[in-house]
């Protein structure tokens, strides 16, 4: 029930004069084949319905309705589509009757939320940060339709309970027209505040305040390199593809454009609105670290706060590693932080290492030793001392031939801890278990839900494997591979993976050891732990985004 999605219910009626045929896989229809889409056994006596794999509209692959045409051979569909899989498309035979049937799918998804809600079942609830300032840019927002409200799923529960705020009808016009890209969460001068980067800058509220959304302005200061160099340019913040804050360096780090930046924190989230004082310019001034840069990465390693930056350079790529200095300052600083050693800004990052990888690398993990790079060629695993990279599983073994088959040609995601003993290695399709010497625990293949919609990101909060594509979040228990939860919607991103901090296009781990990299550190180092945040079309208000959080449901226990 939580993968059926009601996909549409409003197609145009179509004639049945010359027999209508769904669209085949291979995209040809029949004009002799007049059946619909008809029962069929799917080899376990369990009737399925023979499916039309279709994104397009209904009407530009059968005639439309003549204005003279006999209502006995008009048909008005409606779509519906198994989250992950495929479009069925269905016939009624008049507009009542569509109607009775779509009441009827709704009708059996609320008692099933409902029955969900009752019993606790689901791991997380929703919280809504943004529901009405972020809409789709004017050349798209078109193309984004409402989707079909559901009573008494998370989504449904979480804009209700803004509803008792705000009141359903009041709806203020948006602050930003553009795609919502990345999130983070921080703390500044004893607020919670989240960032979100879109593709128009950086916007920020309190995390209280869902319709306190407002532009971060960068104007005012000018842009300097790494070595103090002034760019004598305005700073402009575009296309904002990660955000993530250094809360013990007063930093905010942004990628903006392909350019990594950091900012001191109180430029980002200003004391006051009162802009600052002219002769403060030069300690508020932004510096670029690198150009070029595909994503970044921070993590504590060995007692340093390192930040790891991707750039393609030929046929390899190349990982920068950079540590952020403090730097004691001659001007009287404001202490908006209080942290603890904390006796200036930092205002520079040096040179910390770099290694190199034959292949295209999509994402990293990064532990307390050692580093996981996401590769064309799986998962490869390194230290910064030797850089010699290890496979991991090793897929030459006979004794995993099957799961070698398994996952040989898809892309990784990332590798998260379950354990002292055992890791999950995440795949597009599908997970794997492997010891702490990397090779294969379990012969159990974690199969997940979709099949045409792969995962496009994965990350690890408490006991759950989160999965994402654009459909809906998965949620496993990532112990016994268990479905838990689907989170459905429209055009559904993840913003932030859930360490506070860091927020890589997959998601960083917290792991590993002095001496082997599956070894339990005797002291292990913790990092703040954030929330998980994702944005999807709004399930009511066309051409408009809805950002969420994900909370663990208090009370809930797996059974």
């Amino acid at each position: 029930m939580p993968l059926l999605f009601l996909e549409s219910a409003t197609d145009e009626a179509v004639s049945k004069q010359k027999g209508i045929t769904p669209l085949s896989r291979s995209g040809v229809t029949s004009a002799s084949d007049i059946k619909l889409n008809k029962i069929a056994t799917n080899g376990n006596d369990r009737p399925g319905l023979e499916h039309t794999t279709t994104g397009s509209s209904i009407g530009s692959t059968v005639a439309r309705l003549n204005s003279n045409t006999n209502t006995d051979n008009v048909l008005f569909p409606f779509r519906i589509k198994h989250l992950g899989h495929d479009v069925y498309t269905l016939y009624a035979a008049t507009p009542q009757s569509r109607q009775e049937w779509c009441n009827k799918i709704i009708e059996a998804k609320t008692r099933h939320a409902k029955a969900l809600f009752s019993q606790n079942a689901e791991p997380f609830r929703l919280r809504v940060l943004a529901d009405i300032s972020f809409g789709y840019d004017s050349a798209t927002a078109g193309n984004r339709p409402a989707g079909v409200s559901v009573r008494g799923t998370p989504l449904d529960r979480a804009i209700r309970e803004l509803e008792k705020v705000y009141g359903p009808s009041s709806r203020p016009s948006p602050v930003c027209r553009a795609t919502v890209n990345c999130a983070t969460g921080f703390t500044a001068f004893g607020k919670s505040i989240i960032a979100i980067g879109t593709d128009y800058g950086v916007y920020i509220s309190d995390a209280t305040d869902p319709r306190g959304w407002r532009r971060v302005s960068f104007d005012s200061v000018p842009l300097f390199t790494r070595t103090g160099t002034n760019q004598s340019k305005t700073v402009q913040i575009q296309k904002v593809t990660q955000i993530a804050v250094l809360e013990e360096f007063s930093v905010c780090l942004i990628l903006s454009e392909r350019s990594l930046i950091s900012y001191p924190l109180d430029v980002v989230a200003p004391v006051s609105n009162y802009p600052a004082p002219a002769h403060d310019n030069s300690r508020r001034a932004p510096q670029r670290l690198a150009k070029d840069v595909t994503y970044f990465a921070t993590a504590r390693m060995k007692e340093r706060m390192l930040l790891f930056y991707k750039k393609k350079e030929g046929m390899h790529t190349t990982f920068k590693v950079l540590e952020p200095v403090f730097q004691k300052s001659t001007e009287k600083k404001t202490r908006l932080f209080n942290r603890k050693g904390v006796t200036g800004a930092t205002e520079s990052f040096r040179d910390f290492d770099e290694f190199y990888m034959p292949t295209e690398c999509y994402s990293l993990n990064i532990f307390q030793t050692y580093i996981a790079v996401s590769t064309a060629k799986g998962i490869e695993l390194l230290t910064l001392d030797k850089k010699q990279p290890m496979s991991i599983p090793d897929l030459k073994q006979q004794a995993i031939a099957n799961i070698a088959g398994r996952i040989r040609d898809q892309r990784p995601l990332g590798m998260f801890k379950l354990n002292d003993q055992e890791f999950l290695l995440t795949y597009e399709d599908c997970a794997v278990y492997v010891d702490k010497h990397g090779d294969v625990s379990r012969t159990l293949i974690m199969e997940y839900s979709g099949t045409q919609k792969k995962a496009r990101g994965a990350t690890m909060y408490g006991q759950y494997l989160l999965l994402f594509n654009e459909d809906y979040v998965e949620v496993r228990n990532a112990e016994n591979g268990r479905l838990r939860q689907i989170i459905a919607g429209r055009d559904v991103r993840c913003l932030d993976y859930g360490i506070r901090g860091p927020t890589p296009p997959t998601t960083l781990g917290q792991a590993a050891a002095a001496n082997n990299w599956g070894a339990a550190q005797a002291n292990p180092v913790e990092l703040s732990k954030g929330t998980v945040k994702i944005a999807m079309s709004h399930p009511e208000i066309p051409g408009m985004q809805i950002v969420l959080e994900m909370l663990l449901n208090d009370g809930h226990t797996e059974n």
